[in-house]
């Protein structure tokens, strides 16, 4: 079996090493500028298990195991932490929904607790608390290093046989008689009885031109990064009242973002003075430490976003054999990564539908089985 993955982010990688593993050969990674060049590496390294909807929760309860001990699989340390995630909560209608869903997260093992104000300051003195009512702090969530993700599990699939070829954009994928056949470069052809595409935002227009078309649009994420401090920040705080998300990177710089209303569609990937103006008020309103902190850079990304914020996998038996996808992963796809590459891979090879898999197949748009995941961070 000849297999074609197009794209290089975690969801390619993690399913070419997978699909190696199992005995797989013959796979090719199709790369249109160079290693991870998309999202994966535009990501904020984060990782949880709290979601909305149980399908989520569960998914990523399953993904974080698999996350957690990647060091030992891939033999690269993926330097995680479980310093947690911090909502703060601005009106009683916040703090009802957080406690309801609460009894879902402790029906899975994941219960979080929330706190006051003043237990706030006492665990984090630098965070301003007058005007939150209350916080939701989730000990099971954290972070790793997205890099050494992506480049450990493209080492472990190259020892396994796998190759990576960038600065090799498909064009189109080649159908006959209802098949995957290939894909198309501008340099030639490439034969392939499996295609998966997982290239993210650009996943949709290698779908329309097989006529394919699911309810998904990218939108444009920024980030922003200031100067080192000394490590304080443990958890990754996320602002209700603004919207703002704001961590602690590996070598102490604050970084996060913001949600500043964009067009949809791919939008060139530059910043807006808008966004890091928000963003900064809204750092330096919920950290008085932090005001006066330089800004050393900034980027953008995409989210890939789903009619129901909830990541896309698997095949539709309509579409063209062979062919599959895994995108649409609405902000989420980093940290889903390791757990849709494993299942993927039994997929492909066996034809197996995971019992976690199966809410995520593309067929659910048309059957009206929506997984409508409302938290959603960025």
């Amino acid at each position: 079996m000849r297999i074609a993955i197009v794209g290089s982010g975690i969801m390619g990688l993690s399913s070419a090493y997978n699909l190696a593993k199992l005995g797989a050969k013959n796979i090719v990674i199709l790369e249109k500028e160079y290693l991870s060049y998309g999202s994966t590496v535009r990501s904020a390294s984060r990782f949880r298990v709290h979601f909305w909807t149980e399908e989520n929760s569960r998914f990523a309860l399953e993904a974080k195991k698999i996350m957690v001990s990647l060091s030992s699989i891939t033999g690269w340390n993926v330097l995680v932490t479980t310093g947690g995630y911090l909502w703060l909560l601005f009106s009683e209608e916040q703090i009802k929904a957080f406690r309801e869903k609460n009894k879902m997260w402790e029906r899975l093992g994941i219960a979080g607790k929330f706190l006051s104000p003043s237990e706030i300051k006492e665990r984090y003195p630098y965070i301003h608390t007058d005007d939150v009512l209350e916080g939701f702090f989730g000990p099971q969530n954290g972070s790793c290093f997205h890099n050494y993700v992506a480049f450990g599990y493209y080492k472990a699939a190259a020892r396994l046989g796998a190759k990576l070829f960038e600065r090799s954009p498909v064009e189109r994928v080649l159908v006959e008689n209802n098949k995957v056949v290939g894909v198309e470069l501008p340099q030639g052809k490439v034969e392939a009885d499996v295609v998966l595409l997982t290239a993210g935002a650009w996943t949709d227009d290698l779908l329309k031109g097989l006529g394919i078309m699911l309810p998904t649009e990218p939108e444009r994420k920024e980030m922003a990064l200031t100067e080192s401090y000394k490590y304080f920040i443990e958890p990754l705080i996320i602002d209700l009242g603004t919207s703002a998300y704001i961590g602690q990177a590996l070598k102490g710089e604050i970084l996060g973002s913001i949600e500043v209303p964009v067009k949809s569609g791919l939008l060139p990937l530059e910043n807006t003075l808008d966004f890091l103006v928000k963003w900064a008020r809204a750092v330096y309103k919920r950290f008085p430490a932090l005001r006066g902190a330089r800004v050393m850079r900034c980027w953008s990304g995409y989210y890939s976003m789903s009619a129901d914020s909830s990541h896309i996998m698997g095949r539709d038996p309509e579409w063209p054999e062979g062919l599959y996808v895994a995108y649409g992963d609405s902000g989420h796809g980093f940290m889903m990564g390791p757990l849709i590459g494993k299942l993927l891979a039994k997929n492909i090879l066996y034809g197996e539908i995971d019992e976690l898999m199966r809410p995520f197949l593309p067929t659910r748009f048309k059957e009206g089985k929506l997984i409508p995941e409302k938290l959603v961070i960025g």
